[in-house]
């Protein structure tokens, strides 16, 4: 666990945050407290900022469209191909590689499971991983070829 997911696991119980700040003072948690809320009040008009250019910049999207429509301009007599304003990209297809990974469950017994390197695993596998701390790929034997 890197040390910004370990910040988080603490800070995102009362009970943790608690035990973390049990021996700390009242002003210093105050002076935290007013911090964090700084860093969230940058952070809330970064993305307020952000959120207004794209805003600004669909409206001018749909402002060329009226006038293009309006005018009878396709995207073909711009010369762009066969781009249709409204045609909406098909969505592409994920490419999940598959494999065959091998661990041993609590009994010693070794198993074999077919799966990504994404997503649930079996539980036998999940204990496995986090009693060895090994990481999925370490246990992969093959990738399998679709």
């Amino acid at each position: 666990m890197n040390i910004f997911e370990e910040v988080l696991h603490r800070l995102s119980s009362k009970t943790r945050i608690r035990s973390l700040f049990k021996d700390v003072h009242a002003e210093d948690l105050e002076r935290i407290i007013s911090r964090l809320n700084d860093v969230l009040v940058e952070k809330q008009e970064a993305r307020a900022k952000d959120d207004e250019k794209r805003q600004k910049k669909q409206e001018s999207i749909e402002a060329i469209k009226q006038i293009m429509a309006d005018r009878g301009v396709s995207m073909n007599d711009l010369g762009l191909g066969n781009l249709d304003l409204d045609e909406v990209a098909p969505k592409r297809r994920r490419n999940i590689q598959k494999y065959t990974f091998e661990y041993e469950n609590e009994t010693g017994e070794r198993i074999k499971w077919e799966g990504a390197t994404t997503g649930r695993l079996p539980r036998d596998f999940q204990a496995y991983l986090e009693r060895t701390g090994k990481k999925r790929l370490d246990c992969a034997l093959e990738q399998i070829a679709e």
